[in-house]
C-alpha cells in the first residue's frame, strides 16, 4: 500500500459521510440531537469533571448542536472552554467561555472567541470532539486539518476524550495513522459507546 493511500481513503470517507449528514432533514436532525442530548445528560450526570472543552457547531455541516450541551453543562457549574484556530500556525488557542459576546463567526462559519481568559490544554478534564464518522475501536475521521489530533497530544493523560456523532459507528475504519488519537467514548442518539479496555 502506497503512503498516499490512507489520505485518499480518508478523503473518500470524509466526502461520503459528510454528504450523508448534510442530507438530514430538519425534523430528523432535531430528533437525533434531542436523543443525543438525553444520553449526554446520563453520561455527565454526577461526572466529577469541572472544565470541559467543547467545539462550537458549524451549522452548514449539520454538526451535533453543542449549544444545548453547553447550556446544560453550565447549569451544572462546569467551566466551558472553546477555541479559536489560527490558519497561519494551524494551532488552537483555548478560552474560557463566559459570554456570547466573546464570539464572532469566522469565514468558515465557525463561531470563535475573540478574547477572554486563556486556558491551557493540560488543565482540561474533558474534550468534546467533532467528527464526521467513527468506528467501534474509537477511531474517527475528522475534517482533515489535524487540529484536534495536535490539540489532544497537549492534554493530560487523564483528560477524557468524548466524540459526538449523529450517526452510529462503522465496524472499523480501514486505515489509521500514527498521529491519530482514539477517543475514550462517543455519544450518539443511540447511546454511549465506550472504547476503554
Amino acid at each position: 500500500m502506497s503512503q498516499s493511500t490512507p489520505i485518499i481513503d480518508k478523503k473518500k470517507y470524509r466526502t461520503v459521510y459528510l454528504r450523508k449528514r448534510k442530507m438530514l432533514g430538519a425534523r430528523d436532525f432535531d430528533k437525533k440531537n434531542a436523543r443525543l442530548l438525553y444520553h449526554f445528560h446520563k453520561f455527565f450526570d454526577g461526572h466529577t469533571s469541572s472544565m470541559v472543552h467543547s467545539f462550537l457547531s458549524i451549522e452548514k455541516n449539520k454538526e451535533v448542536n453543542t449549544w444545548p450541551l453547553i447550556e446544560w453543562l453550565k447549569s451544572k457549574s462546569k467551566q466551558i472552554v472553546v477555541s479559536r484556530c489560527s490558519t497561519t500556525s494551524n494551532e488552537l488557542t483555548h478560552y474560557l467561555f463566559e459570554d456570547y459576546k466573546q464570539l464572532k463567526e469566522s469565514k468558515y462559519g465557525i463561531p470563535e472567541p475573540q478574547n477572554g481568559t486563556i486556558v491551557l490544554p493540560k488543565d482540561l478534564d474533558v474534550v468534546l470532539i467533532p467528527l464526521i464518522v467513527f468506528d467501534r475501536l474509537g477511531q474517527r475521521v475528522g475534517y482533515g486539518a489535524g487540529y484536534y489530533d495536535r490539540f489532544l497530544t497537549e492534554c493530560s493523560k487523564d483528560c477524557v476524550k468524548v466524540g459526538l456523532s449523529l450517526a452510529p459507528p462503522l465496524d472499523e475504519i480501514p486505515f489509521t495513522e500514527p498521529h491519530d488519537i482514539p477517543m475514550d467514548y462517543c455519544i450518539t442518539p443511540l447511546g454511549v459507546y465506550s472504547f476503554n479496555p
